[in-house]
């Protein structure tokens, strides 16, 4: 991972949100508010993945996207392939 890529990004308000997806398992939210990723990072082993967020939950994005976008600098806006990943996970509940 491109250290470089992780800081081009501009974190939102939320960086640094803990949340729990399964009970003591603590991770840590990231926003981009120019680009629109989230992540969640695990704060034991550093691992840091792609998610969509929605009202209830996280979902873990496919590790492809995941390596992608933590290895682009950040596009500085929502790209039309992320909308559209978004788009198609939401269809697919």
């Amino acid at each position: 991972m491109n250290g470089d890529a992780w800081g081009s990004h501009s974190w939102s308000v939320v960086k640094g949100r803990r949340v729990e997806i399964e009970p003591g398992q603590p991770l840590i939210q990231h926003h981009c508010s120019r680009c629109g990723r989230d992540f969640v990072e695990d704060p034991h082993t550093g691992e840091r993945y792609a998610v969509y967020v929605s009202v209830f939950s996280f979902q873990r994005l496919p590790d492809l996207i995941t390596k992608r976008w933590l290895g682009e600098l950040c596009p500085g806006e929502a790209l039309t392939h992320d909308i559209e990943v978004r788009r198609v996970l939401i269809e697919n509940r």
